[in-house]
């Protein structure tokens, strides 16, 4: 459990590393209109409005390779919110939570869509501008449910 803490926090941070690097417009798709400041770039479940449920299905033969997402099961799905070429989602699962199939899609208040694991995971995939490269490439985000850590109690003013 430790391991996955860790881990997950800093999963977190490199996330928050790439917000803070790219600028509050970064996740704009080419020829879109940027979006209103995001104050919360966390996916909560119980704010998140459904979208079209999909599961993940055989590839189609018409649709490009690009556009799949290569799922740890060995499946393949498409890719959300515009992205192409995403590394295959089991760099990102982790080897803590065992794999777990999609069960539907979620669009959370920024309008970002995300698959809904069966045992209540998230994973999405974004485009994202990459100053470093002067490009927009695919990013991918996974989030595993787990407990809350408990508040740190307030400092007493007498002590």
């Amino acid at each position: 459990m430790r391991d996955f803490v860790l881990a997950l926090g800093i999963a977190l941070v490199a996330v928050l590393a790439l917000v803070l690097l790219r600028g509050t417009d970064a996740a704009v798709v080419p020829g879109s209109e940027p979006s209103a400041p995001r104050t919360d770039s966390v996916l909560v479940p119980s704010q998140a409005q459904p979208a079209e449920a999909q599961v993940a299905t055989p590839e189609p033969a018409a649709r490009a390779a690009a556009s799949l997402w290569l799922l740890p099961d060995g499946t393949r799905t498409a890719m959300l919110n515009g992205a192409t070429d995403a590394p295959p989602l089991g760099e990102y699962w982790g080897t803590t939570v065992p794999w777990s199939p999609i069960v539907g899609i979620e669009r959370n208040d920024q309008g970002v869509d995300w698959y809904r694991h069966q045992n209540g995971s998230y994973s999405t995939t974004q485009v994202v501008w990459r100053s470093d490269l002067q490009r927009h490439m695919a990013m991918t985000r996974v989030a595993h449910p787990a407990p809350a850590a408990a508040p740190a109690p307030a400092a007493r003013p007498d002590r």
